[in-house]
């Protein structure tokens, strides 16, 4: 049974509110995330939980409900709910469904746009995670001077959008900007879509665990790494590793960085962008991923635009972008309304 919404937060005319504040909601394979954001892009509160259950937990759209009316219930009085934004791999943003996304917990497509509308009384967005980040970097990011680039969310997966012209490229269907199931090794690995080889399955959280093991089967190389079982051998525990000077780490970044680089030289031929930003878990790397993604970049462009496209990491920060970027989407149209529960 679905819990009574909670009371809309308005301001009357005579009220004038302190916060205009929405809630940004990132929905991403490994953890769920939420905060409370303002039109500076302030963060006033924020929260999360594991996407995926574990045991005796409640389905995931109750605990997605308790999350965001726990940060809603701590603002203050005056506060104005403008709306609530969420980014989601594999939706309909058309129709406000989840429905195809293979790193998420939903059996059936889940119209989630809907489920928000009813449950807290507020205006809801849908749209890909990637594209939220793109606007999010466009709003309050590095992107804020530029009308071509590029975002790219190094998480469980590989998501990606194109800024272009000054406008982000949707596609007829709101879906443009797949290049993390785009193929990259004819055979290669096995992707949770189906296909074999994807760009994903080498370039993100999963893809460099993939490639650590990897590297651990042909090397003798000693490595603290090796005494962790499989599944604890995290990108965290892995980036970690390579900071303090492991080698068989520091080689899997630096794969996944070259192989990074020549799928993005690609995309430099193709739509001619100022800037190239990396958001997502990944993006803590630091050095060892950046400078190898642009070394790559750059060897495989032709001339005329080699040294005019800076890959960067996100400035709305790597456990923030994703809400920021799903929250952006309401204010840059302020168009909303309030829709009530019948």
């Amino acid at each position: 049974m679905v819990e009574s919404p909670i009371k809309p937060i308005f301001v009357t005319n005579k009220q004038k509110a302190l916060n205009q504040i929405v809630l940004g909601v990132d929905i991403g394979g490994t953890a769920t995330k939420l905060s409370i954001v303002t039109e500076a892009g302030k963060i006033l509160a924020k929260s999360s939980f594991p996407t995926h259950a574990t045991d005796n937990q409640d389905p995931y759209p109750q605990r997605l409900l308790a999350c965001a009316k726990n940060l809603l219930q701590r603002q203050e009085a005056s506060a104005e709910l403008l709306g609530v934004g969420i980014g989601a791999p594999g939706c309909d943003p058309e129709r406000g469904y989840i429905n195809y996304a293979v790193n998420l917990p939903f059996s059936s497509p889940f119209p989630i746009r809907l489920f928000f509308e009813e449950n807290l009384c507020a205006h809801t967005e849908l749209i890909k995670d990637s594209s939220a980040a793109a606007l999010g970097e466009k709003m309050w990011g590095g992107a804020r001077h530029m009308d071509h680039f590029a975002v790219l969310t190094l998480g469980t997966g590989l998501g990606s959008a194109w800024y272009l012209n000054g406008n982000l490229l949707t596609g007829a269907h709101q879906l443009a900007g797949e290049l993390g199931h785009t193929v990259h090794i004819p055979g290669g690995r096995q992707c949770s879509c189906g296909q074999r080889g994807c760009l994903e399955t080498y370039i993100s959280a999963s893809g460099l665990q993939r490639t650590l093991t990897a590297l651990m089967a042909d090397r003798i190389t000693d490595s603290p790494l090796r005494e962790l079982p499989e599944q604890q051998r995290s990108a965290q525990k892995i980036t970690e590793a390579a900071q303090a000077g492991d080698p068989l780490a520091q080689e899997a970044l630096q794969r996944c960085g070259q192989d990074l680089g020549e799928a993005l030289a690609k995309i430099v031929l193709q739509i001619d962008p100022e800037g190239i930003f990396l958001a997502g878990g990944l993006a803590q790397a630091g050095p060892i991923l950046l400078d190898t993604v642009q070394e790559h970049m750059d060897k495989n462009l032709l001339s005329p635009f080699r040294g005019k496209v800076t890959v960067a990491f996100s400035e709305l920060g790597a456990g923030t972008a994703g809400t920021l970027g799903a929250a952006a989407q309401i204010f840059r149209t302020k168009k909303y309304s309030r829709v009530h529960p019948k």
